[in-house]
């Protein structure tokens, strides 16, 4: 079932912010990716307390990785493996969150969290 998922690879389409108004450093960017314009960022923390969120947005607006099918994923290994390990260290990440992180996040929501919100991320890690 979790493989499914999975399928959230690399290769960002158009992400948010304004490389003059955010750092890199505060994201947990892939290598090579240029942030290209301001959008907002969106905080998933509402959901460890069971709340809706305050602001409207889609599972779509979160996505900030192509589906790449699985099969394909070892390919990067030779292809690119800047972004191969990138990913591979994001995997490892998921794996480590508790059971009750995993059923409260989606993978998109997970790889979004990754990549633009660093203290919820490490906020995940403590949750048992």
């Amino acid at each position: 079932m979790r493989k499914i998922l999975f399928f959230y690879l690399f290769l960002f389409a158009s992400l948010f912010a304004d490389a003059q108004d955010i750092k890199k450093s505060e994201f947990n960017l892939p290598p090579g990716c240029v942030l290209k314009q301001k959008n907002e960022i969106y905080d998933l923390s509402y959901k460890l307390e069971g709340k809706s969120s305050t602001n409207k947005f889609t599972e779509s607006d979160l996505q900030v990785l192509k589906d790449i099918p699985l099969s394909e994923i070892e390919n990067y290994k030779e292809i690119d493996p800047e972004y191969y390990n990138y990913y591979m260290k994001g995997m490892l990440f998921f794996d480590s969150l508790s059971l009750r992180v995993r059923q409260t996040y989606t993978l998109t929501e997970l790889w979004y969290i990754y990549v633009f919100d660093q203290n919820l991320k490490n906020k995940l890690l403590t949750i048992k």
